[in-house]
């Protein structure tokens, strides 16, 4: 019985933290959000294209050496 109050005495403890926490929580406003967006999508676009140009290289290469 001693076990089944320590763990929901844990589970309350647990579940008081997290509302504590989610109270500290600071949201970015619209505008940040938009340009954090813009900024990971740019980016992943570039990295990408990069790649894309890397495998066509190794591709070129590999045919020349093989043919």
């Amino acid at each position: 019985m001693d076990k089944i109050k320590n763990i929901t005495s844990s589970i309350g403890h647990f579940a008081g933290d997290i509302e504590n926490e989610a109270k500290r929580i600071t949201w970015p406003s619209r505008q940040e959000a938009v340009k954090s967006t813009l900024a990971v999508l740019a980016i992943s676009g570039i990295f990408a294209a990069f790649l894309g140009l890397v495998d066509y290289l190794f591709s070129v290469a590999v045919r020349l050496l093989l043919s």
